[in-house]
């Protein structure tokens, strides 16, 4: 590995180099008091108020969670209630939907009555759904529309 090599200010290694300038060794008092006062401010700001910032993040990102899972809480048991609900409508279309009720319904409201055995007919292999016996037809051509 090559050493790093000091560059001098001379052109070409002939030439002189150009005169060091020197530095002020007399700085105005102020200016490092101003300086120190920097480093001290930046100093306070990264002990002290970024902690303090952190922290009331921190103490907001949970209250916020907590309203969160208040929030989630509030919805589940809203869920709960919807469902009982729900639960109670489908009893109550089953009970509505009942075939002893649907025929009495029918027999008061609408003066139907149950088919006696006599007024049924079966017209033989005419019947609209297949064979005689309930069975599927095969074969044979489509019905007519």
């Amino acid at each position: 590995m090559a050493a790093s090599q000091r560059r001098s200010k001379a052109t070409l290694p002939t030439e002189p180099a150009w005169p060091a300038q020197k530095r002020a060794k007399d700085r105005p008092q102020d200016r490092t008091l101003r300086r120190k006062a920097a480093g001290r401010r930046r100093r306070f700001a990264m002990l002290v108020v970024v902690p303090v910032l952190l922290m009331l993040g921190s103490v907001y990102l949970n209250t916020l969670a907590a309203g969160l899972d208040a929030r989630a809480a509030e919805l589940d048991a809203r869920l709960d209630r919807a469902r009982d609900v729900g639960e109670r409508l489908e009893v109550k279309v089953a009970e509505l939907s009942g075939a002893e009720r649907i025929r009495a319904l029918a027999a008061e409201k609408l003066g139907m009555h149950e088919p006696k055995s006599t007024t049924l007919k079966v017209y033989g292999v005419r019947a609209e759904d297949g064979k005689n016996d309930g069975a599927p037809q095969k074969g044979g051509r489509p019905r007519q529309r």
